[in-house]
């Protein structure tokens, strides 16, 4: 199932509730996902408490696999994962020395850019809008890290790097 890839920058100094976004990678829709708007996701609903233990909410839960909108910070971590960064409700650094993503906040949301896999994405210190498919549950990475709250998005199709032709001048 394909999902929207939308990853928007915040016009420098306003939050995110002011933002008027522009676009850094154009998105990819399907027929249906035109039609149908994503639904826009706060950090603040992602837990409750149950039973006096904190889980997921049931809101969360149910948009597992649906098309889903959220805005928030670019984590600025030490040691960030390639192919993908993760998005918090406010600006975060982690200094992984010894505890990996401990340092995240738990509502922390793993932001999976397919088309990245095995490169760095740069980080972005203001506010983004990520746009794609929600999945809810504890998925290991290939570095061994866990995350429970992940957006995947589509591989937006990339233009490949330009490489010098070689001539030979006799």
């Amino acid at each position: 199932m394909l999902s929207t890839l939308v990853l928007l920058l915040a016009s420098h100094g306003l939050t995110a509730a002011a933002v008027k976004p522009a676009p850094i990678v154009k998105p990819l829709k399907t027929a249906s996902q035109a039609t149908v708007p994503a639904t826009v996701l706060n950090f603040k609903d992602f837990f409750e408490t149950k039973n006096g233990a904190l889980d997921f909410s049931d809101k969360l839960k149910g948009l597992n696999g649906k098309h889903v909108q959220i805005t928030g910070f670019m984590a600025h971590m030490e040691d960030a994962p390639l192919g993908a960064f993760y998005v918090c409700p406010h600006p975060t650094f982690c200094d992984e020395e010894g505890a990996g993503t401990a340092d995240l906040p738990p509502e922390s949301v793993r932001v999976i850019v397919r088309s990245f896999k095995g490169r760095a994405i740069e980080f972005v210190p203001r506010p983004v809008l990520v746009t794609g498919t929600l999945q809810v549950g504890a998925q290991e990475d290939e570095k061994g890290d866990i995350s429970r709250i992940r957006i995947i998005l589509d591989q937006a199709p990339l233009k490949a790097p330009a490489t010098p032709v070689k001539t030979s001048h006799k």
